[in-house]
């Protein structure tokens, strides 16, 4: 028994010695960004505002506000061609940075309404790991967490 602790304490002080200088050896691996992305300006056009409705008793998160669906439509103001990642005529749906709905009181805020047009950039992956496709509506923050925190 004791020769068996012995051997398992010299293996252990072995690979102690081994290991950590083959990790030190090797580059870190390189994980998300930094990313570059190619923007195209344009317009959205919020064509919804309402009560969400989930397709399962299970889909979303609880929210402490009414969630809200809002659906837009992305124009560019120059053509886009021959991106396979950007699809015209398509309906997005509005969400904040961290995948939530927005409620009554952040449209209201930034003024979101059914039939207004706002700035709007699409932002299409070149380089890293990030998101492929980004929306990104230069007047609203949608890290604004407000509605999270004071019911």
């Amino acid at each position: 028994m004791r020769s068996n602790a012995l051997r398992l304490a010299l293996v252990c002080a072995l690979a102690a010695w081994l290991f950590p200088a083959a990790v030190r050896a090797a580059p870190p691996a390189k994980v998300g960004g930094p990313c570059r992305y190619d923007v195209f300006a344009g317009t959205a056009a919020f064509i919804t505002v309402a009560p969400w409705q989930p397709s399962s008793p299970t889909e979303g998160v609880p929210t402490p506000y009414p969630p809200l669906t809002v659906t837009y439509r992305f124009t560019p103001n120059a053509p886009v061609v021959g991106e396979p990642l950007y699809r015209p005529d398509v309906l997005h749906t509005l969400t904040l940075v961290n995948s939530m709905p927005p409620g009554p009181r952040f449209t209201a805020k930034y003024g979101i309404t059914p039939g207004k047009v706002v700035p709007c950039e699409l932002h299409i992956i070149r380089q890293g790991t990030c998101t492929p496709v980004i929306y990104v509506f230069p007047g609203i923050d949608r890290t604004d967490y407000f509605e999270l925190m004071h019911q």
